[in-house]
């Protein structure tokens, strides 16, 4: 039985991040699988419409104008009627109007729809996540109660399966798929860095709020204060990367810390480093966690959903309260002091990136899930 699957996503290569990244990177491995994989994302002026990469047929055909929601939802509609000969399923990342056109398309054609839920919510607050970005984005009434008829939701990480089931969802109706690395591409570095010198630390991520990158700046200064000799490298770019240039200046560490930028290949910043800091304030599962525990990297990360899913505390990882740069700083500092310890959890968390989320057993999982509800 031929398997015909059609993935919505807001931006695709070459614009990527986190999700764009994980949907690229299934979409080009179920077709070499020999699923029929297409992918419609948004126009772009300077991007063809249409074109092949690595298998997969992209179609840039999501246009919408004033007022946005509507016409959104509309250029997505006429996009699945046009198609609906060469798709059997509907997979959407993250929930948007996409969700409301394939619930439509769905009942109108009999399709199957799944939806990856990409963001858990904070508890405490309510902030955030995919599920709470509907009450505050401009006609989310057109997408709220209409995503729970989809046939499958695909929870990431256990703490999305958990705000899903809280929500009233039903087991039934929520598969648990985390993120994906490549463990083949994705390896410890050949030439292993001393633990004598310099200590290089990274972040690999957004320049966003999300992030909470200058909380790592401040435990930067902390450390630089105790005599440390560190330095930090910073890949990525965002709407605060002046904000943080300036905090950097403000607080005297910009020789010890570098902006990389955007960069099409992570892997040798990976290998230049010896720990991994991830101090973000919400996520679902970053592929950045995933990616350091396969290049053997101890890793420091805020104490929030989606992290525990890879870091088990004190095993192949530090964990710290979110927003304490303190705290932070003497994770960082307890590596540094213990290299032996900081060794051997890289080596753990490589183990336990080959063991649960290696890209060949995650697409094996979905090709599953395909296939049962083909059968249904």
């Amino acid at each position: 039985m031929e398997i015909k699957v059609l993935m919505i996503i807001g931006l695709y290569y070459p614009v990527i991040g986190g999700a764009e990244k994980e949907c690229q990177k299934l979409a080009e491995a179920l077709s070499r699988k020999g699923v029929k994989v297409m992918v419609l994302t948004q126009y772009f002026d300077d991007l063809p419409e249409f074109e092949v990469i690595n298998g997969v047929e992209i179609y840039r055909k999501i246009k919408a104008s004033r007022p946005w929601a509507p016409t959104y939802l509309l250029s997505v509609i006429k996009f699945l009627i046009d198609k609906k000969d060469k798709y059997d399923i509907i997979q959407c990342f993250g929930i948007y109007f996409y969700t409301t056109a394939s619930i439509i398309v769905k009942f109108l054609f009999k399709k199957r729809v799944i939806n990856r839920i990409e963001n858990a919510g904070i508890k405490e607050t309510g902030e955030y996540g995919d599920l709470n970005r509907i009450k505050r984005i401009k006609f989310g009434f057109l997408i709220d109660g209409l995503w729970r008829k989809v046939d499958r939701l695909i929870a990431i990480s256990r703490g999305i399966y958990k705000e899903l089931r809280n929500r009233g969802v039903k087991d039934k109706n929520i598969v648990y798929i985390p993120n994906s690395v490549d463990t083949e591409r994705f390896v410890p570095a050949t030439n292993k860095k001393s633990w004598d010198s310099k200590i290089d630390l990274i972040f690999v991520g957004r320049l966003a709020k999300q992030k909470g990158v200058d909380i790592l700046l401040k435990a930067i200064r902390i450390l630089i204060d105790q005599n440390f000799d560190i330095s930090l490298s910073i890949v990525g770019d965002g709407p605060l990367k002046e904000e943080l240039q300036h905090l950097t200046y403000k607080l005297g560490i910009s020789s010890f810390v570098s902006f990389k930028g955007n960069q099409k290949d992570v892997l040798p910043f990976y290998h230049n480093s010896h720990i991994l800091v991830m101090p973000s304030n919400w996520e679902g599962l970053p592929l950045v966690l995933l990616e350091g525990m396969a290049c053997g990297l101890p890793i420091v990360a805020t104490d929030i959903e989606g992290i525990h899913e890879g870091i088990e505390d004190g095993a192949n990882g530090l964990l710290f309260s979110p927003g304490n740069s303190i705290q932070l700083s003497e994770k960082i500092k307890f590596l540094i002091e213990h290299p032996d310890k900081a060794i051997e959890m890289g080596k753990i968390g490589r183990e336990k990136a080959l063991k649960n989320f290696s890209l060949i057993s995650i697409v094996d999982k979905y090709i599953e899930l395909y296939r049962s509800l083909l059968n249904d």
